[in-house]
Formats: structure tokens, sequence, C-alpha cells
């Protein structure tokens, strides 16, 4: 387990403030956070590239620790087998216990027939598996990634997902992974921490943490694109001439949140459990690869995402009037 007390650094104008996690061994911890809040500086700490100015960081100690970094870091100077071996080469191992390693973890990342090609003529995702290799070579305890995906296409990204997922499972290794990725954090993730301004905000498991962020500024970070304000009173929240109905009885200054994918949409009123049914009319259509985002007003403007097939089946278009229908339980409410 790594346990991490009272971590306090200040680098020129910035600072870590006083984080507290516990990372148990074998789990794949994500650290999501916008550009700027701190998460590289939160790995160089962890690494002992960068010292902290007061807290612990328990059980780092002797750890063997690979590193993948947003850039690579790869040597150009060297072909891929050079950069592989790079950590066993330093360490004086023998040169056929290289070899042999080298070649085992190429065939294993199906970059055997690059091992003699130099780094400057490599594609983006061949890159990035000998970084990888380069990594997995010295059989670390500890893997820390640093938006390893962030310089790659879409199709790159879930093929190196995958791989990610793969090494984990085989190796039961410890990785500690930042993104600013909500997607790449999901798919990932065994727990999971929210970092804001150098603080960690929110920490626990994935689903608990994307379902119920603690408040508006991480609900707005986490794609809860329906945030609405208000005063509540009797579980209703009275806004422009409506009334949603609230898990929340009574709160003076309060804000809703709902996932745009939480409300239903149909062409006709629906016989259903759901207690928030509201009749608007399209605004807009954004056109998001297979998912449509329609903005809806029904007193107020709703965003809510479909499929392109349901777009499609319900022959949707500016100034159609929907249904839509979302659960009390959809509904986060955060006080002022």
């Amino acid at each position: 387990m790594i346990k991490i007390e009272n971590l306090k650094k200040r680098f020129k104008d910035f600072e870590i403030k006083d984080i507290n996690i516990e990372i148990n061994k074998g789990e794949y911890f994500v650290l999501l956070g916008p550009s700027g809040s701190g998460k590289t500086l939160f790995l160089e700490l962890i690494s002992g590239l960068i010292k902290p100015d007061s807290g612990k960081i328990i059980g780092i100690k002797d750890k063997r620790l690979g590193f993948i970094y947003q850039e690579l870091m790869l040597f150009p100077h060297m072909n891929v087998f050079n950069n592989i071996s790079y950590g066993l080469r330093i360490n004086k191992k023998d040169k056929n216990f290289i070899q042999k390693k080298v070649v085992e973890i190429a065939e294993e990342l199906k970059i055997k027939h690059l091992l003699d090609k130099n780094i400057k003529k490599l594609s983006g995702g061949e890159k990035q598996r000998v970084a990888i290799a380069r990594s997995m070579i010295i059989e670390p305890d500890l893997f820390l990634l640093d938006e390893p995906t962030s310089s790659l296409d879409y199709n790159l990204k879930l093929k190196t997902r995958e791989l990610f997922l793969t090494i984990h499972k085989q190796t039961n290794k410890t990785f500690i992974h930042v993104t600013h990725d909500f997607e790449e954090a999901i798919s990932l993730s065994t727990k999971i921490g929210i970092i804001f301004d150098g603080e960690i905000v929110q920490y626990g498991e994935p689903d608990f943490v994307f379902n119920n962020p603690v408040d508006k500024r991480i609900a707005e970070f986490l794609g809860f694109t329906n945030l609405f304000s208000g005063r509540i009173e009797n579980n209703l929240l009275k806004i422009s001439g409506i009334n949603i109905i609230t898990p929340v009885k009574n709160c003076e200054k309060a804000y809703i949140a709902i996932r745009s994918d939480e409300i239903l949409l149909s062409e006709q009123r629906l016989k259903s459990s759901a207690r928030n049914i509201f009749k608007g009319r399209v605004k807009s259509i954004i056109k998001r690869n297979s998912l449509i985002e329609l903005l809806i007003n029904a007193g107020i403007d709703f965003k809510v995402e479909i499929t392109k097939r349901s777009f499609e089946e319900m022959k949707i278009k500016q100034g159609k009037e929907l249904w839509l229908t979302f659960k009390v339980s959809s509904i986060k409410v955060f006080k002022h």
C-alpha cells in the first residue's frame, strides 16, 4: 500500500494542498483533473523527482518505478532496441539477459519487427509501445503514467487503454495514472481521485464518484450539463414557470444537476414512474459522432443526448415538440 499523509508542496506560484489518500497494492488509481490542476506535480512527488515541503509518502521506498511520460521521452539518437533496453543496460545486466528480455517484451507488445528501427521513423502508436516496453522491462513495482494517450488519435487511444488494462491484469502491479480524459478514467480505474487547484476534492470508487459529485464545480467538470439554481421548497425547485421535483425537501439556495443522458425523450407523454415530465421544443441540434446533443426549451433550456438512430427514427428537427422525462433520483443537489 502507498499511503500519502498531509502532502504539501509549493512550486513557483502553485501549491499541492494537504493530500491524504491510500492506494492499495495492485490498484489502478486514476487522478483526474483539468490542465494546471497539479496532476503532473503529484506524480513527480510520488516518484521522488521533487521533494515535498511537508507530509509523508509511505510505502514507496525501494520500489522500482516505471514512468511513462506524456511526451514519451524516448532517446532519438538510439534505435528501438537500445531505447527498450536502457534501464537494464544502466544497471549493467548481462548482454544475453538483455537480448532475451528485449525480444520477449517486444514480442508481447508486437514491436519485435521494429527493434532495429530509428525512433524518428516510428508512428505515434509505435512510439507509445516502445515507451511502454522500456517501462515494463525493468519489472517495476509501480507504474506512473502522465497523460500517456493525450497525443494519440482516438483509435490509438482505445488500443493503448486496452494494452494498459492487459498489462495491469497480467502483472497485478500498482498503477497511478493522471489524465484529464473522463472516458479514460472510467475505463481504467479501480479507484479515482479528482484534483482541482492542487487539492484532491473527491476520492473513491469510480461509479460512486462519477454519479455523486460533491459540489457544483465537480458536477460541471464531470459532465452534468444541466445545472440550475434556485430555492427548493417542499421538494420543488420553481424556475421559469416549471416545477422540478427534487430529492431534497427544502434548501434556501441550491444548485441542481442532471446529466444530459439521464433525460428520456419521447414524441408522446410517457406513462412512467418518473415524476419530472415536461413538454419542450427543439432549439438547436449538435451532432457529435454517434451521439446527438439537443437543446430543448421547456421553460428552461435542457441539454439532452440521444443516439443517432433514435434521432433519425424520431425525425427530429429544429422546432419539433418533444416530451422530456427524468427521475427524481437523477437529480443531484448542492447547496450554494
